[in-house]
């Protein structure tokens, strides 16, 4: 069973917020339509959410997520921002408690890596969409990874990263077989494509460092527990990306693999 390696992450959950539908799902929202009715799983703290909700009102958009903290702040944040077509609850991928073909769009963004049975949650998801309905579908892959400098403390970060993630039952590079997955899970039309994230600015480079910190926060806790660092290797690798942040050539660069298709 899949454990979510940053559940109850604070600072992870803070990088999470700075997302948007504009620059997370560009991919995905030329498909959607004003009226549309759809469905935003591991939706977070909700800021794609939101740019979603504007797209397809008067439409509607509900969002789900397992943690209860992250959908009431989600709510809290629409709250604030006057959306009403859109709601947030709690609830398991693996059993959607929606009826049959209710949706005319789905969309996942860094959901699927982090699931043992990826081809359940996207059984699910087909079963909701109507036929004709839309699935975007959107992760990292992790063997599109690029770092420089690159420094042996930094590299056994990348490893353990795929070593956690693998451990607590994801697959951090499924990416490449979205393509797939949806097919077999009977979309059809379906086509991917790739994106990349890269920081190679003082201000990117900031912002990257940040989130990496934030993440390895989460990463951390797995690794000592099960014994593959202590306490100061976790505060050595800490005070790298520090130094690396700091570095006037810092670059990185990350692929996302996304995919489309649609319920028959």
């Amino acid at each position: 069973m899949e454990v979510y390696t940053q559940r109850a992450n604070p600072a992870f959950e803070a990088a999470l917020a700075t997302r948007t539908a504009a620059r997370d799902a560009a991919f995905f929202t030329r498909y959607l339509q004003p009226g549309m009715r759809v469905i935003d799983v591991g939706c977070g703290p909700g800021t794609i959410t939101l740019g979603l909700a504007q797209l397809v009102a008067p439409g509607d958009v509900i969002a789900i997520d397992s943690q209860a903290s992250l959908i009431e702040r989600a709510r809290s944040l629409a709250r604030a921002r006057g959306q009403t077509n859109l709601r947030f609850e709690v609830a398991d991928l693996y059993c959607l408690p929606f009826a049959d073909r209710c949706f005319d769009a789905a969309f996942g963004n860094g959901v699927l890596m982090h699931l043992a049975e990826p081809m359940r949650a996207l059984q699910q998801l087909r079963r909701v969409l109507k036929p004709g309905g839309v699935i975007g579908i959107r992760d990292p892959d992790f063997g599109g990874v690029l770092y420089a400098p690159m420094t042996p403390l930094l590299q056994r970060w990348l490893e353990l990263r795929v070593r956690v993630r693998q451990h607590n039952g994801g697959d951090p590079f499924l990416g490449r077989h979205h393509r797939r997955l949806l097919l077999d899970a009977s979309f059809v039309d379906v086509a991917a494509r790739a994106s990349v994230d890269s920081a190679g600015t003082s201000e990117t480079v900031q912002r990257h460092g940040a989130f990496l910190k934030a993440q390895w926060a989460g990463l951390a806790r797995t690794a000592v527990a099960q014994a593959w660092m202590d306490a100061t290797q976790v505060d050595a690798t800490m005070a790298a990306i520090d130094h690396w942040m700091q570095r006037p050539d810092a670059f990185a660069a990350t692929t996302w693999c996304e995919a489309v298709g649609y319920a028959c």
